[in-house]
């Protein structure tokens, strides 16, 4: 009777393990209204976006609609799921779509130039340039999204050994990286220090382990110059210090003499640019793969005027805005799902009665299937491990021809 409890009680505590997963997939719909066109918003800041293979195939210009427009107007067609994007504008019905048109909101401009797209659109991801989910990828290899191109990469083509970690994480691949390379120089103190899968040359391999004043990170000194890097600095400002009297103490006014000795600093030379500040140091690292970051890590960026400029011209300006992050949108989605706005009764009522029994019918499947699944491991008195889950779902989804999806970081 133990034993038979005990297994009860673990099919229970897995089974709503898996609800809350279920759930928290539904957070990244949660933060888009599933109703109402988001076009009218304009360039949304972050939402769900969504490729329809139906009406724009490959060859075709590539385009992506909002969470409300795949739901309405391509409900029954080959809809690839892109998980967010950033200042996106939906183009469901525009001339990429030719005679279709948006039902939720026609009257659109022609195109959306300020929309950035890239071969996500047509259900391909990584360097590889594969679909996912992937019928030759027989190991099911998780996938995880660059913060700054936001496509998605195989751990095994970052070019480097994923870090593994139990705080939330956010990736910059190699190529983003070169296209910001001051992000190197921050590399060096503010991120992980790399754990690389490949061979560096020789520079790197003789290189050793540094830390910063404050211990804060690992560091390694560079195998490659800066010289070459955009400086930032000019026109930063130097960090203010008080005026002590020779003592010990801090003085709060100065004599004529000493003015006539020492003239003051001007007001601007007050604030030193810490990208310069790194720099002095000397500090840096092999400029080789991705780079994981820890989540406040945008916290310690430079915000000095110069550097907001490069910021701008390298196109990642958004990475001072703390609004910009996938978590912060997540919560945005997690407050609705708690304030009782839960999507998926949202998504039921906007069905007939028909689609609501085939909706509620599927789910009771998957949950009798799960069910069955964990019972055949409780019987074994196997531990039911997070890549057998994962498995579980992957067969699921592909078992039952779903649409794509590009899942989140991670899988596991």
């Amino acid at each position: 009777m133990a034993v038979n409890e005990g297994r009860e009680e673990t099919l229970s505590s897995v089974e709503r393990a898996g609800e809350e997963e279920i759930r928290e997939a539904l957070v990244v719909l949660a933060g888009s209204d599933p109703d109402n066109c988001s076009y009218p918003q304009g360039y949304v800041k972050r939402q769900a976006v969504f490729a329809c293979n139906t009406c724009t195939s490959e060859g075709m210009p590539p385009a992506g609609v909002c969470l409300a427009c795949a739901n309405n107007c391509h409900d029954d067609h080959d809809v690839y799921e892109l998980y967010t994007k950033r200042n996106f504008r939906c183009d469901c019905g525009n001339s990429k779509f030719g005679s279709f048109k948006c039902t939720l909101n026609p009257e659109k401009d022609a195109q959306n130039i300020k929309n950035l797209y890239n071969h996500n659109y047509f259900g391909r991801y990584c360097s590889c340039d594969r679909p996912y989910p992937d019928d030759d990828d027989q190991v099911g290899e998780e996938m995880i999204q660059c913060i700054v191109c936001e496509d998605w990469y195989h751990s095994k083509h970052l070019g480097c050994a994923v870090v593994e970690s139990e705080e939330l994480l956010e990736m910059v691949c190699e190529t983003c990286m070169n296209r910001a390379p001051f992000l190197w120089t921050y590399a060096a103190t503010s991120a992980f220090p790399p754990v690389s899968n490949v061979s560096l040359c020789k520079e790197d391999a003789d290189t050793t382990v540094v830390k910063d004043e404050e211990g804060k990170m690992a560091a390694l000194r560079p195998c490659r110059s800066e010289l070459d890097e955009a400086s930032t600095s000019q026109g930063c400002q130097r960090e203010a210090r008080p005026v002590t009297n020779g003592v010990g103490g801090v003085s709060h006014k100065r004599t004529h003499e000493e003015m006539e000795r020492h003239p003051a600093k001007c007001p601007s030379e007050t604030v030193q640019c810490k990208l310069k500040l790194l720099k002095e140091k000397g500090v840096g690292r092999p400029r080789v793969g991705a780079v994981f970051w820890p989540y406040t890590w945008r916290t310690e960026l430079c915000n000095c005027t110069s550097c907001k400029r490069v910021y701008v011209q390298a196109d990642v300006q958004f990475l001072l805005d703390e609004s910009d992050t996938v978590l912060a949108y997540e919560n945005k989605g997690r407050t609705q799902v708690l304030m009782g706005k839960d999507l998926l009764l949202n998504c039921l009522s906007s069905l007939d009665r028909v689609q609501q029994l085939e909706i509620i019918y599927r789910f009771n499947d998957m949950k009798a299937e799960l069910h069955e699944f964990l019972q055949k491991y409780a019987d074994q008195g196997k531990v039911v491990t997070a890549e057998a889950i994962c498995t579980f779902f992957e067969e699921l989804r592909t078992g039952r021809k779903r649409r794509p999806s590009t899942g989140q970081y991670y899988c596991s």
